[in-house]
């Protein structure tokens, strides 16, 4: 049979004759079928036989290789292997046969089908492990990278193996299949077509290239090949024409060059010595952007300006314009975003990856919870779903939701990360009763918030059959069939999730469920899988798949390279134009290195391309493909800096675009859109005003402080908030608040006299730690102290005990220890010498196993090895403490006499509370000091933090012990106030003091910094005063999500306000001790 050759570019040569031809075989009343290299081609040529140029396409059958030759398997009628295309069932042969090798230990991920991508290029080439060894094998022992390929080798032999045992094809087998059956002296599987016409691909695969000659061999072809002879562009186009569609005396076409938008310069483009001047005004734009937010910006309000009607011009239709991009993933939700906001139709069907839908997430986590240990956000995440079956954990039908917010608020307020020690021992201890998440402010009189042992239960009810749905249905180790591996896998997360066909997440959850469901086949050529291994390939199987993004619609398309090629547009916006993006980076296959290639295709005669070099040639002729599409005009948009401000170097492919056109690549660029957000848009409205979005004409509105009345009857039924002007204008009014600047005002932290707080404070009195949270923040003592608003509890890392707790249970056992010397009477019976060890490490011993109980890893959810290290530490850190501290009491005859004091007076005329955690007294109580402990001392030194009144509670107790009666020390001496470090023993300095006469000098000025405090909270005086960075919330903060530190109009209010001046004042005292502040 015949081979007639049509060489030429896409646009508009190809496209015209192919045209050209399938009118002539229409004609002809015959049917003919057109093969493409994808789906996508496909559905291009369809588009512009049938809407492009209105003609038929009755008695056409459309194929692409695999369904051409599928097509002929088929209407053999004989029974062939069957053909398996998922990757994955292929990685998973090759998974196994690695692991043999490996002899158990755990695949890296990926190394599978590296394997599967080097020994696929292989088998496509011809290449057998047999008969390669026979006829080469002296040549390999001599070859580079010999011993890697011999690996290869043997391993594409075991999986050749195995595919053949279990009856399936390799990936290629089918085109080969189908290429012995058209070698058949009476097959009749193309007698249906008069002709066969191929188009559009430039580079097929060996066993591609032998089903080509095939069929070429049984029928008439055509093959219109997108080539230029002699243009350095299509150099990745030249090893197919010369092997194959150059022997036929092909046909070459005019390239039309007249008709693209380019024009004779994509003839200079690759040619250094060449340049042609564009004859079409216009023809090329070059736009500079910082991030690719920006590059989808600028183009959309291109497109507006080129759908607009203008005088005397012509207005493109959507359809008529086209983004592009080597691939569309920086650029997916840019485009979602920027395209909605100014009402752009677009068509993006480029598949989506299906772990991107929330709900496909969900499954996943289900499966893999016990896995991963239980991440609270995961069992949060799927509590949280509108999927999840919450009634399911209630007492009543629609009491599900309520019962999950009440989980949450538990989950925060314990502490809980993860890992099923810590949720058992953290979550189990409140079992059996109700739990006040805030006691706090319930004893302030504030609602606080009971989560009721029936909501814990719930949540440890989830817990558990999480847990046991995770674990799969079968021991650990045990081999199941796939199939019963999938059904359960199915049933199980269908037991905690209801997707309906209505929800926005039914085609992801089918998605997700057919993917577990496929796993069924790999039964073939993998008997059984143990849990592990089903975990393994459920999770590569939705890593790995993609949801089609439905229907096709209207508008501009939006494509990556690939799927362009072969593409007409009146415009095209190719975006990305950066070193590394496009030309994309190229590597070499590790296992099989460009000399081993190289001596396969040279040496051996096998038809394997190298991939560095092939690969940096095919993405110059994808560029010139993309170029040369559009025939009136092209926009290339490059980033200078990406989002984060980092510059970024622009395409090689744009320099020497712009150098065939006559231009370097700075005079090119024609606009740069600025980074700052309201710059651009300024920059927009002294132009062309008309192509702002709504949102934007809102903003620079609201800058200068005038509300666009114009636009609320114009947009009423586009923009929600124009519907109500009045609710309108007031946001518009709050914004210029927030805006302004000048003196703090009502949204900085300025209200009335919060009376019903402040006869609290006159009550109960104020604490030490509440006037430091004041003194660091007012904003922040407002949320806490005045809001009532819960503040966070510090994380758990790892299981490891939280620091708050440390410190607490050090205090428990120190309370412990000096409760039970002081109920022996020990300091009765010391004589003024330090007690003995024999009489005091007992009690110290039985006061940590009373707190520190071997089980007690449970109730704080810490992991078990930790918790015995952590007992450990703690342990000889109490001693080290003990010592020292006992050594004191016996050198200043100061005892301990009263544990966790509560204290309470007035001072100065204010009223204060706390509790001490020791207070000693000396002979006849005559003298007195106060010890608080902590877990370990600051390495700014005390004096100093009480000279910034960043350290309130000494001097305030100093006082406090002779105001409260039930001490009996209203006449005694004060000695001293001091910290004793527990873990910084033995370390130095263990204690630090503040002694009488520091007291002395620092008392007067001390408590009127205190009375400024509290004058300031009376007047209901909250200003921000952050102490981090301009940049997000302060780090020890938890009310970050309320507070506008980072906002400049606001900082700017507070910090250079009367009121901001007068804290400063207040937050200084005299130097105490001669220590400089």
């Amino acid at each position: 049979m015949g081979l007639k050759v049509v060489c030429g570019p896409f646009q508009p040569s190809l496209e015209d004759a192919f045209v050209d031809k399938v009118r002539d075989l229409a004609g002809q009343g015959r049917g003919f079928a057109v093969v493409a290299p994808s789906r996508k081609m496909v559905s291009r040529l369809q588009r512009l036989l049938a809407l492009e140029r209105g003609r038929s396409v009755l008695g056409c059958r459309f194929h692409t290789f695999h369904s051409l030759a599928s097509e002929i398997v088929e209407e053999d009628g004989k029974k062939h292997p069957c053909l398996v295309t998922d990757g994955l069932f292929h990685d998973k042969i090759i998974d196994r046969l690695l692991a043999a090798r490996l002899k158990g230990r755990r695949l890296p991920r990926g190394l599978a089908a590296a394997y599967r991508s080097s020994i696929r290029d292989l088998v496509d080439c011809g290449l057998t492990p047999e008969g390669f060894q026979e006829a080469f094998g002296e040549r390999l022992a001599q070859a580079e990278h010999a011993d890697r390929l011999r690996q290869v080798l043997a391993l594409q032999e075991d999986y050749l193996s195995a595919l053949q045992e279990a009856k399936v094809l390799p990936p290629s087998g089918l085109a080969r299949l189908a290429s012995e059956i058209l070698a058949e002296a009476k097959t009749s599987a193309l007698s249906r077509y008069q002709e066969i016409v191929y188009y559009g691909f430039y580079d097929l695969t060996g066993s591609q290239a032998d089903f080509f000659d095939a069929v070429r061999q049984a029928a008439e072809v055509t093959l219109f090949y997108p080539y230029r002879k002699g243009h350095p562009a299509f150099s990745f186009a030249k090893r197919f024409y010369e092997l194959n569609a150059g022997a036929g005396a092909p046909e070459h076409l005019e390239p039309g060059l007249e008709t693209r938008a380019l024009g004779q310069a994509l003839d200079a483009f690759g040619s250094p010595e060449k340049c042609a001047e564009l004859s079409k005004a216009g023809a090329l734009t070059v736009i500079s952007a910082s991030g690719a937010a920006d590059e989808v910006w600028a183009a959309a309000k291109e497109i507006l300006a080129l759908t607009a009607a203008a005088k005397g011009g012509e207005a493109l239709r959507f359809e008529d314009i086209g983004l592009a991009a080597r691939t569309l993933e920086p650029y997916r939700s840019a485009v979602a975003a920027v395209f909605k906001e100014n009402a752009i139709p677009y068509s993006m069907d480029a598949a989506e990856p299906l772990l991107r839908h929330p709900v496909a997430k969900l499954l996943l986590n289900v499966l893999l919870v016990d896995r991963k240990q239980f991440p609270v956000s995961a069992v949060m995440d799927l509590a949280g779903s509108p999927y999840f079956k919450a009634d399911a954990y209630a007492d009543a039908a629609g009491q599900g939701s309520g019962r999950v917010a009440r989980w949450k608020l538990l989950v925060s307020r314990l502490g809980i990360q993860g890992g099923w020690r810590q949720w058992e021992g953290m979550l189990g201890q409140h079992l059996k009763a109700d739990l006040q998440l805030y006691p706090e402010s319930a004893e302030r009189g504030a609602k606080g918030l009971l989560v009721t042992k029936e909501d814990t239960r719930g949540l440890w009810r989830l817990l558990e059959d999480l847990r046991a749905a995770a674990r799969g249905p079968a021991p650990a180790g045990k081999a199941r069939p796939w199939a019963e591996m999938a059904r359960y896998a199915a049933a199980s997360v269908e037991r905690f999730l209801e997707v309906g066909p209505r929800s926005p997440g039914y085609p992801a959850w089918q998605a997700a469920l057919e993917g577990i469901e496929s796993l069924s086949s790999f039964e073939a050529a993998c008997p059984g899988a143990d849990w592990d291994e089903f975990l393994d390939t459920i999770d590569e199987r939705l890593r790995g798949s993609s949801l089609d993004s439905g229907p096709q619609r209207s508008g501009v398309r939006v494509l990556d390279a690939m799927d362009a090629r072969g593409e007409s547009f009146r415009v095209l916006f190719l975006l990305g134009l950066q070193e590394g993006v496009f030309p994309r980076q190229v590597r070499e296959d590790f296992l099989l290195r460009d000399e081993t290639r190289a001596f396969l295709e040279r040496d051996a005669g096998y038809v394997i391309r190298a991939k560095k070099g092939p690969g940096y040639e095919e993405e110059r002729l994808l560029f010139y493909l993309l170029a040369s599409s559009a025939s009136d005009r092209l926009y290339c948009v490059f980033q200078r800096s990406d989002e984060s401000g980092r510059a970024v170097t622009a395409s090689d492919y744009l320099r020497k675009l712009c150098q065939a056109c006559g231009k370097d690549l700075e005079s090119a660029v024609s606009a740069r859109v600025p980074r700052q957000p309201v710059a651009k848009l300024r920059e927009l409205e002294a132009v062309e005003p008309g192509r702002l979005a709504p949102k934007e004409l809102c903003l620079l509105a609201a800058i200068r402080k005038e509300p666009p009345r114009a636009l609320f009857k114009g947009l009423e039924n586009h923009v929600g908030a124009f519907r109500e002007p009045s609710l309108f204008e007031a946001g518009m009014k709050a914004v210029a608040e927030l805006g302004r600047r000048g003196e703090p005002g009502d949204m900085d932290g300025l209200i009335q006299t919060p009376a019903a707080v402040v006869q609290g404070w006159e009550d109960k009195g104020l604490s030490p730690s509440g006037l430091e949270t004041f003194r660091k923040c007012p904003f922040q003592f407002f949320c806490a102290r005045v809001l009532g608003l819960a503040e966070g509890d510090e994380p758990s890392k790892g299981g490891e005990l939280v620091p708050s707790l440390r410190g607490e249970l050090y205090h428990r056992i120190l309370e412990r220890f000096h409760a039970s010397l002081i109920a022996a009477r020990v300091w009765e019976r010391t004589d003024g010498k330090p007690l003995k060890e024999e009489l005091w490490q007992p009690k110290l011993s039985e006061a940590v196993a009373a707190e520190l109980r071997p089980d007690r890893w449970r109730e704080f959810g810490v992991y078990p090895v930790l918790w015995e290290g952590l007992t450990r530490l703690m342990s000889r850190n109490l001693a080290a403490l003990a010592e020292q501290d006992l050594a004191d009491i016996a050198a200043t005859g100061l005892t301990p006499t009263h544990l966790e004091a509560g204290l309470s007076g007035v001072v100065k005329g204010m009223r204060f509370h706390g509790f001490a955690d020791r207070v000693d007294c000396g002979p006849d109580r005559k003298s007195y000091r106060v010890v608080d402990y902590k877990k370990s001392l600051k390495k700014d030194g005390l004096k100093r933090r009480l000279s910034e009144m960043s350290e309130l509670q000494p001097p305030v107790y100093l006082e406090l012990v002779k105001t409260t009666e039930a001490l009996g020390l209203a006449h005694a001496k004060a000695v001293s106030a001091g910290f004793y470090g527990i873990e910084s023993s033995g370390e130095g300095a263990w204690k630090e003091e503040y002694s009488a006469e520091d007291h002395a000098q620092l008392c007067g000025r001390f408590f009127e910094n205190l009375a400024a405090f509290k004058r300031m909270m009376e007047a209901g005086r909250f200003i921000i005063t952050p102490d981090e960075g301009y940049r997000g919330p302060c780090q020890w903060c938890s009310f970050g999500h309320v507070c506008r530190k980072a906002h400049g109009p606001s900082r700017w209010r507070a910090g250079n306000s009367g009121l901001f001046e007068a804290l400063e004042k207040a937050r200084r005292t005299a130097p105490a001790g001669g220590e400089a502040a």
